[in-house]
């Protein structure tokens, strides 16, 4: 017979059992996807040592940069307005101004843009913003060698149709960017590495220097009325990123150090935390003097890469996917 005695016993030991299992299932969630939007991953995959893979072919050089003015070149994205063309800018110390180079390096125009200044523009990317079907340049001005710059800040505007300003004497102006500003929780760190989703809007910042890595992202609609303070969703097991990029249908991840280049692949539906809880793969690079920007070709198949060298010839090279 049980008595009320047994049913306190019976009654406390099932409470515990299900605490237990309670705490033991957030524990095997704490690496992965969770729709606790404070929660942050930390992948633990072996990075070093990766063979190269077969997956493409490359470097193929497309020539040299002809406008001796981009002398530090830190960024790139490919134009999806003029075919074979590329955006570039300057590093730190230079105008608020971009370039656009043509297939085989010639120099397409000097652009000045409203509402910018550079106090360290580290990377650029092109993609999705608040008018659909509408591509947007961003311009990340991240880079921050000493950690002393709380606020970070990117500047967002449609990509130019450069043939508007055949007729237009001296640097044309651009009209003002939208300006998106930030800080990281914890406090100013260095990045050179940005990148935008195209299935989401939200973009990517990924830090440099310390080791692990670590990603933050900021969800869009980002404000672009206020300082806001941008979400660390994990950390990667490496460091010295350099650049990145995300490829027009958001199925390719790469991050570029100064001597290699990773690749994460997507699966349609996956968010890019889940892509980056796998290990990614080792693609072709010739490293360049000073090689700090890389971006996909509008279809996916092909990804570029420029030099931000002083005093060499500034070159562009691409891969392309077997």
């Amino acid at each position: 017979m049980i008595t009320p005695s047994d049913l306190n016993i019976l009654e406390n030991t099932a409470i515990c059992m299900i605490l237990v299992l309670a705490i033991s299932g957030c524990k095997e969630n704490s690496s992965g996807p969770s729709d606790d939007p404070n929660s942050w991953f930390v992948a633990t995959y072996n990075m070093f040592d990766m063979e190269i893979s077969d997956l493409y072919d490359g470097p193929i050089v497309l020539g040299t940069v002809e406008n001796a003015q981009i002398e530090e070149a830190s960024g790139i994205a490919v134009s999806r307005k003029h075919p074979q063309h590329f955006w570039t800018h300057n590093d730190s110390g230079d105008h608020n101004r971009i370039f656009l180079v043509g297939p085989s390096g010639e120099d397409k125009g000097t652009f000045r843009v409203e509402n910018t200044g550079n106090r360290d523009w580290e990377d650029m990317a092109i993609g999705p913003g608040p008018e659909t079907g509408v591509d947007y340049l961003y311009i990340a001005d991240i880079g921050d060698n000493l950690a002393q710059h709380a606020i970070k800040r990117v500047f967002r505007f449609p990509e130019p149709d450069v043939t508007e300003y055949a007729d237009a004497t001296g640097v044309p102006w651009l009209p003002a960017a939208d300006m998106i500003q930030f800080t990281y929780p914890g406090g100013p760190v260095d990045a050179e590495t940005f990148m935008i989703d195209p299935v989401t809007k939200d973009f990517f910042v990924v830090t440099k220097a310390a080791f692990p890595t670590k990603v933050f992202i900021a969800r869009y609609p980002q404000k672009t009325d206020e300082v806001f303070e941008i979400e660390l969703l994990g950390t990667l097991p490496f460091t010295e990123a350099t650049a990145g990029d995300i490829s027009p249908d958001g199925s390719k991840i790469l991050i570029k150090t100064k001597t290699q280049v990773f690749l994460w692949t997507r699966n349609p539906g996956e968010s890019i935390l889940d892509a980056f809880l796998r290990s990614p793969v080792r693609v072709p690079y010739y490293p360049e003097p000073q090689g700090e920007a890389i971006g996909w070709s509008p279809d996916g198949k092909s990804y570029f890469t420029i030099s931000e060298a002083k005093s060499v010839p500034v070159i562009l090279y691409r891969y392309d996917e077997k």
